[in-house]
């Protein structure tokens, strides 16, 4: 009898300690892109994609979408959790996307668009005169 009981103890104590272990988690800010690379034919030049920027939040606010570089706010979303922006991207160089907090104006999450080439400009210009 204490034989069955021991095991019955020895199977259920992991879930148990498991079950006390678990705590609810609250997930991270998320901003991502989607490409997260635009590629160009040759360097230098525009890239040209359809990028969708999507974000989550734990808590529901007002948040906003902007270019990193020049401050400019691309979307706004009042007293929501989630959120989509579909941006035509064209550009020659990587571009960085921020989430804020529109009541503080503090960052929340980052991402960025890589600008990537097939071929690279290893040709250098050579002006050659005979006279």
């Amino acid at each position: 009898m204490y034989f069955r009981w021991f095991w019955y103890l020895l199977l259920a104590y992991p879930s148990l300690v498991h079950a006390e272990l678990k705590t609810p988690t609250v997930p991270e800010p998320m901003l991502s892109a989607v490409p997260d690379t635009c590629v160009a034919l040759r360097e230098g030049r525009h890239c040209y994609t359809e990028v969708t920027l999507s974000w989550q939040q734990a808590n529901i606010g007002n948040y906003c979408l902007r270019d990193a570089t020049s401050k400019y706010i691309m979307q706004c979303w009042l007293k929501q959790q989630h959120g989509v922006f579909h941006y035509a991207f064209d550009a020659q160089q990587s571009l960085s996307f921020e989430l804020i907090n529109s009541n503080t104006s503090q960052v929340i999450a980052t991402t960025e668009v890589k600008v990537q080439w097939v071929y690279q400009n290893r040709q250098k210009k050579r002006r050659w005169r005979l006279f």
